[in-house]
């Protein structure tokens, strides 16, 4: 059965640069990808699609292979967007140590309308408690 699996930017910076640290792990983390559904939120293409990486040909080009597959789901942010700043800008502490992708992937998980099956991240104490309430599996190194 195939899963939702949420993509942490860093996954995408290692899966294509041989000197990121997470290099070999994202390489074999990327068989994944062919059998599950890909959830990409917006803000993870913000943060992905920096002027260094789209200048890489190669790695925009794969990348591109993975966004347009009829398994991709590029995710709307706009219903946590508010949320999430407000969460980093002091109404709500919670999430206030997080990046605001970070923050957006957080509430994604949360969300009931949001199927999540398992998060792909080389941080994972940035999602480990928010994984366990949720029952989202946590995938990394």
């Amino acid at each position: 059965m195939s899963k939702n699996l949420l993509l942490d930017s860093g996954f995408w910076f290692a899966l294509y640069d041989s000197r990121d640290q997470y290099h070999e792990e994202a390489q074999i983390l990327a068989d994944l990808l062919d059998f599950h559904n890909l959830v990409i939120p917006w803000p993870s293409l913000y943060e992905t699609l920096n002027t260094r990486f789209v200048r890489r040909r190669i790695w925009l080009d794969r990348f591109t292979d993975y966004l347009t597959r009829g398994n991709t789901v590029i995710l709307a942010d706009e219903p946590f967007r508010q949320n999430a700043l407000d969460s980093l800008l002091g109404k709500n502490f919670a999430c206030r140590s997080y990046s605001l992708v970070d923050a957006v992937l957080r509430l994604v998980i949360q969300d009931p309308g949001v199927r999540i099956d398992a998060i792909i991240t080389f941080y994972p104490a940035d999602f480990h408690e928010i994984c366990a309430v949720k029952g989202v599996e946590l995938i990394s190194s």
